[in-house]
C-alpha cells in the first residue's frame, strides 16, 4: 500500500507543479484542478492506515489498487497535457492566422482538460462511496498510531560500506574449499558448491575467491556471474576481457568459436582458477568448458549451482561440496551482527528470548536471517513481537520458502525507498548496476525527495546507503573516494522485487525469447536480452528524435552523446539543473557559444568535452565550482595558458592534449583531485615529476599511451595516499621511478605492454627495482613479446 502512497505523493507534487507553471493555460479550470489535488490529499490521509490493514483484509487492498489506478489516470492526464501545452509554447502565435490557430488549440487542449478531469472526477466519487458501501470507512481513524518511533538504536548511513560482509559458520568450509584448490591430482578438476538459494554459495565463494593463499596459489584467476539469463558471446567476451589480450575493436569481430580458442591459448601456459557464479544448467558449463584447457598443472575451475545434477554434470569424479544450513549458535551469532551493527554480544537480556524464537524461524538459512536482522535493526522492543507473529513457514520440496520474511522487510520500507527498491527489477539476474547511473534513473523517475538545497545525488546516495543497510542490496564495488560505485541484488530478493512491481503495476518484465501479451497495464516495461543487456520503456512517454530545444525542461539532470550546434544558442545555459553533461564540439563553430554557456551550468558535476581539433586559448572550467569530474579530448594549448580547473575537481581525463610541457607540474596544485587519467597523446614530452608534498589526495593514476616519455621521477612525500598505479604502452618508459617505493600506501599496480626491459628489472628479489615494488599486495605485469 505505501507503493500507492508514493504515487499519490508524487501525483500531488505534480498537480501543485501544474498550478503554478501552467496557470495561463488553466484559466477557467483551475477549481476542477484544485479540488482533485484537495480529494487526493484527503485519500492520502487514509493510505497510511491503510498500509497496516490491507495484510489481513482484501477490501482494504482492493481499496488501494483502485486509488492507484485513479491515480495512475490522472498523472496520465496532467503529463498530456502538459506535452501539449508545451508543443504550443514551442510554435508561438506569430501573424494574425498562426496567433488565432494557436487561440484555437489552447481551448481544444483545455476543454479535453476538463472532460479528463470529470471522468476522474466521477471515479473518485465511486471510490469514496465503496468506503462506506463495504464496511472500510473507519480507514483513517488510527493513522497517527502508525507513525514512526525511535528506532532501537541509532545507526550510520556508511556503517556497510567499511567493514568486509559477514562471514559466520562456513570456517570449515572455507579451509575445506582452499586445501582442495591448492592441493589433489594435477588435473584440471571442478570443484562445486551446492545449496538451495540464500544459503551463502556466494558469500563463501568470494571469501575463498579472495584468500591471499589462493591468490598467491595461480597465476590467473577470473570471476564470472553466469545466472539463468545468460548470453554465451557476452560470457566469453567477459572473460578475454579480463585476459586483455586483445583489443575492443577486435573482440567485437570475433565469434564464439573464435572466443573459446582465444581464452584456451591463454590459459594453457598458466595454472589458473576460474569461478563460474550460479551455474543453472548443463548447457551452460558445456558451452564453456573447451575454454578451459587440461594442462595437468593444478588448474580448477569452481562453480555454484543449486543443482546437485549440475555439479556432477560438470565433473563427475569431483564430490560436490554441498553446504549446509547453520546451526542455533551460528544463525543467533550472524543475527546478532546484523541486528547490532558495531556491537559484539550486544543483544539486552530481555529480548534474547524472543529474539533466539524468531531466529529458531529462520530455519539457519543465513540470507533469512540477514534480512530479518536488518528489520529488527530499525524496530523499537515493543515491535519484535509483532514482527515474530508475522513469520510462517512453509516447505516445497525440501527447501524453505524465505518468501514472507523478505515481503515482510519489503513492506517495512518507508513509502520514498519502495519505488526504489521495485525499480531494481529493470535490471537483469546477477547485474552489477553503477550507482551513478541508478541514482540518475531515480531522480529522472521523481523518486527522490528535495531536502533543501542539498543535491539530488546525495539524496540518492542515502537512499541507496539505507537500501544497504536494511540488506536489501548488496554492496559490489566502492570508488576510490569510499563512495558507492555499484551494487547488486540478491536473485530471491529481485524476485521479491519483481513480483512485487508486478502487482502494483509499477513494472513487467518480459524477456525476449518469449512470447509477449501486452495485455497488462504497467506503467513501465523491461525487455531483457540476456543477463547482461536490459532496455527499459516508460509507457507514457515517447522518444525525442533529433536535438530539439530542451529549455522547457528545465530539471533535466542528464544530456550526453550529443553534438554542439545551434539548438545550444540560448537553450543550454538554462539547463541549470544539468548535473552531468557530454558533447562533442566539432571543428570549434560553437566554442564561444558553449563556453558562455556552461557558466551558468552551476549545478554540473560531471563534464565530458570532446573538440574537434584544438580547445580555444579562452577556455576556461574554474566557474563550475560543483564539478568533480572532468573529461577533455582535444589538443591544449598548455595547462596554465588554456585551462583552469575548478577546487573541488577530483577526476581528471586528458586524451590528445598533445602537451609539450609537463602536465604533473600544473595539475599537482589540484587539491582535490582523486584521480588523474592522462590517456594517449595527452602528453608528448620526454619527461615527468612528482614533485615532494603534491598530489596529497591522489588515489589513483593512470598513464597510457605516452610514447615519448623515457623518464618519471617521484620525489620522496609525493602521492602519499596513492592506492592504485596503472602503465598501459608507455614503451619507452625503461623503468619505474625513483621514489616509488616510499609510496607505501600503494595497494595495486598494473604494467601492460611496457618496454621487454621492465622484466629484467622486476624479477622478483633479483630486479633492480624489485625494491620499488615489494611492498604491494596485488602487482599485475604483461610485456610486449
Amino acid at each position: 500500500m505505501t507503493t500507492v502512497e508514493f504515487v499519490v505523493k508524487l501525483l500531488l507534487q505534480k498537480l501543485s507543479d501544474l498550478l503554478i507553471q501552467e496557470a495561463e493555460f488553466l484559466s477557467g479550470v483551475c477549481d476542477q484542478v484544485e479540488w482533485l489535488q484537495a480529494e487526493f490529499r484527503r485519500m492520502q490521509c487514509f493510505l497510511k492506515d491503510a498500509d497496516t490493514k490491507q495484510e489481513g483484509d482484501e477490501r482494504v487492498k482492493n481499496w488501494g489498487r483502485d486509488v492507484r489506478d485513479v491515480a495512475y489516470d490522472a498523472e496520465d492526464v496532467i503529463d498530456t497535457f502538459v506535452f501539449r501545452t508545451a508543443i504550443l509554447k514551442r510554435r508561438g502565435f506569430v501573424g494574425v492566422v498562426k496567433r488565432w490557430a494557436f487561440i484555437f488549440n489552447k481551448l481544444v487542449a483545455r476543454h479535453k482538460l476538463v472532460s479528463e478531469i470529470e471522468r476522474i472526477r466521477n471515479k473518485i466519487r465511486a471510490i469514496s462511496e465503496s468506503r462506506s458501501t463495504y464496511g472500510i470507512e473507519n480507514i483513517g481513524q488510527e493513522a497517527e498510531m502508525s507513525s514512526t518511533r525511535l528506532r532501537l538504536q541509532d545507526w550510520k548511513l556508511t556503517s556497510p560500506l567499511d567493514q568486509e560482509p559477514d562471514f559466520v559458520g562456513f570456517e570449515k568450509d572455507l579451509e575445506i574449499l582452499v586445501a582442495r584448490l591448492m592441493k589433489g591430482e594435477l588435473c584440471r578438476c571442478v570443484i562445486s558448491v551446492v545449496g538451495m538459494g540464500g544459503l551463502g554459495k556466494t558469500t563463501l565463494m568470494k571469501k575463498v575467491y579472495n584468500d591471499t593463499r589462493v591468490k598467491t596459489h595461480f597465476h590467473s584467476s577470473v570471476w564470472i556471474s553466469i545466472s539463468q539469463e545468460y548470453g554465451v558471446r557476452d560470457l566469453l567476451q567477459n572473460i578475454v576481457n579480463c585476459y586483455k589480450v586483445i583489443s575492443e575493436e577486435e573482440l567485437k569481430k570475433l565469434n564464439v568459436i573464435q572466443l573459446r580458442h582465444i581464452i584456451s591459448e591463454y590459459l594453457k601456459e598458466k595454472k589458473y582458477l576460474i569461478v563460474l557464479d550460479d551455474v543453472w544448467t548443463y548447457e551452460a558449463w558445456d558451452v564453456l568448458k573447451d575454454a578451459f584447457p587440461n594442462m595437468n598443472n593444478g588448474s580448477r575451475v569452481m562453480l555454484t549451482t543449486r543443482n546437485k545434477d549440475v555439479a556432477l554434470h560438470a565433473d563427475a569424479r569431483s564430490q560436490p561440496h554441498e553446504l549446509g544450513f547453520l546451526n542455533d549458535e551460528e544463525s543467533w551469532e550472524l543475527f546478532c551482527k546484523k541486528t547490532f551493527p558495531g556491537h559484539v554480544n550486544s543483544c539486552p537480556q530481555y529480548l534474547e528470548k524472543l529474539g533466539r524464537e524468531i531466529v529458531k524461524k529462520c530455519h539457519g538459512l543465513p540470507l533469512a536471517i540477514i534480512v530479518i536482522g536488518g528489520l529488527l535493526s530499525r524496530k523499537e522492543p515493543w515491535e519484535w513481537e509483532n514482527v515474530h507473529k508475522s513469520i510462517s513457514w512453509q516447505f516445497i520440496e525440501g527447501e524453505v520458502k524465505i518468501s514472507c520474511i523478505l515481503s515482510l522487510s519489503y513492506k517495512d520500507l518507508p513509502y520514498y525507498l519502495k519505488p526504489c527498491f521495485l525499480y531494481l527489477g529493470i535490471f537483469p539476474e546477477d547485474y552489477e548496476f553503477h550507482a551513478k547511473k541508478l541514482i540518475q534513473l531515480w531522480a529522472a523517475e521523481g523518486f527522490l525527495q528535495q531536502r533543501g538545497d542539498e543535491m539530488l545525488e546525495k539524496v540518492g546516495e542515502d537512499y541507496m546507503k539505507e537500501l544497504a543497510q536494511r540488506n536489501m542490496i548488496q554492496l559490489a564495488k566502492r570508488s576510490s573516494s569510499g563512495r558507492i560505485k555499484s551494487c547488486r541484488i540478491h536473485d530471491l530478493l529481485r524476485d521479491l522485487s519483481i513480483s512485487e512491481a508486478k502487482e502494483n503495476m509499477f513494472l513487467h518484465v518480459v524477456h525476449e525469447n518469449v512470447g509477449v501479451s501486452y495485455t497488462f497495464r504497467a506503467r513501465r516495461l523491461a525487455i531483457h536480452h540476456n543477463a547482461l543487456r536490459a532496455d527499459v520503456f516508460y509507457v507514457s512517454w515517447g522518444v525525442i528524435e533529433g536535438h530539439p530545444r530542451l529549455d522547457w525542461i528545465s530539471n533535466l539532470h542528464t544530456l550526453t552523446r550529443v553534438k554542439a550546434g545551434k539548438w545550444m544558442e540560448g537553450c543550454l545555459g538554462k539547463l541549470t539543473n544539468l548535473r552531468k553533461l557530454g558533447i562533442g564540439l566539432g571543428e570549434g563553430e560553437f566554442d564561444k557559444v558553449f563556453f558562455e554557456s556552461i557558466v551558468h551550468l552551476e549545478c554540473l558535476q560531471s563534464l565530458f568535452v570532446a573538440a574537434g581539433s584544438k580547445f580555444p586559448a579562452s577556455a576556461s572550467f574554474k566557474s563550475l565550482f560543483n564539478l568533480h569530474k572532468l573529461h577533455l579530448q582535444g589538443e591544449l594549448e598548455g595547462l596554465s595558458e588554456s585551462c583552469e580547473f575548478p577546487e573541488k575537481l577530483s577526476k581528471l581525463t586528458l586524451r590528445d592534449s598533445y602537451l609539450r610541457r609537463d602536465p604533473l607540474a600544473t595539475l599537482e596544485k589540484l587539491k582535490s583531485l582523486r584521480i588523474l587519467r592522462l590517456l594517449e597523446y595527452s602528453y608528448i614530452g620526454v619527461e615527468m615529476a612528482c614533485s615532494a608534498q603534491r598530489f596529497l589526495q591522489l588515489k589513483c593514476l593512470h598513464l597510457e599511451r605516452l610514447y615519448q616519455l623515457e623518464e618519471w621521477r617521484v620525489e620522496e612525500g609525493s602521492l602519499p595516499s596513492l592506492l592504485h598505479l596503472r602503465i598501459n604502452y608507455c614503451e619507452q618508459l625503461k623503468k619505474l621511478p625513483e621514489g616509488l617505493q616510499h609510496a607505501t600506501t600503494l595497494k595495486k599496480l598494473e604494467l601492460w605492454n611496457m618496454h621487454p626491459l621492465f622484466k629484467a628489472r622486476l624479477q622478483e628479489k633479483e630486479g633492480e627495482d624489485w625494491k620499488k615494488i615489494h611492498h604491494i599486495p596485488s602487482i599485475d605485469i604483461h610485456y610486449m613479446e
